[in-house]
């Protein structure tokens, strides 16, 4: 019986932590998270004013301003499944900016690098894009989980790239600005 047990304990180690690790927030920042579409935002970015909402993306570009880091992601969506963040696409999407009020770290940035964003719905805001203002749905990050991909940036999560030389574990972090 006790090696039963034993047994059961080192097989249900592993799931018991996978099932953990989609918590990448702090409860009280995910507590008031509204379901959306992110059609609905784009489309109507004034339906969401005011609320709480989840987004997730590649960054495609960053600009600090006075208020803080604008971030600019090619909206991606998020799965749960084979693992939890941004889902890679062979088509092309509509990019959302971020305003992120602390302080990240310059590889946190990093063009091609996967997020995922708990962030207060702004509406719409103008966002340069290379000097050209463009209207784009505009959040206020709360917390940001990002995978450091990089120029890797096409590879999903899961597929973290191997090289000739092994497999490098792929580098994430969480940034809260509450």
């Amino acid at each position: 019986m006790k090696a039963i047990a034993a047994g059961l304990l080192v097989l249900g180690g592993p799931l018991l932590l996978t099932a953990c690790s989609t918590s990448l927030f702090p409860p009280s920042v995910t507590r008031n998270v509204t379901p959306m579409e992110f059609g609905i935002l784009k489309a109507q970015p004034d339906v969401f004013r005011g609320q709480v909402v989840q987004l997730g993306g590649r960054i495609v570009g960053a600009e600090a301003t006075k208020d803080g880091m604008v971030i600019r992601v090619q909206e991606l969506r998020v799965e749960t499944h084979p693992v939890y963040g941004p889902s890679e696409t062979l088509y092309p999407t509509e990019e959302f900016a971020i305003l992120y009020q602390g302080n990240i770290d310059p590889a946190g940035i990093q063009y091609g690098n996967k997020l995922i964003v708990i962030a207060l719905a702004k509406g719409s805001q103008a966002v340069n894009v290379d000097g050209v203002p463009r209207i784009e749905p505009y959040v206020i990050a709360r917390c940001m989980h990002v995978w450091k991909t990089g120029g890797y940036g096409i590879y999903g999560i899961e597929d973290f790239p191997h090289t000739t030389d092994g497999y490098w574990p792929l580098e994430h972090q969480t940034y809260c600005s509450v």
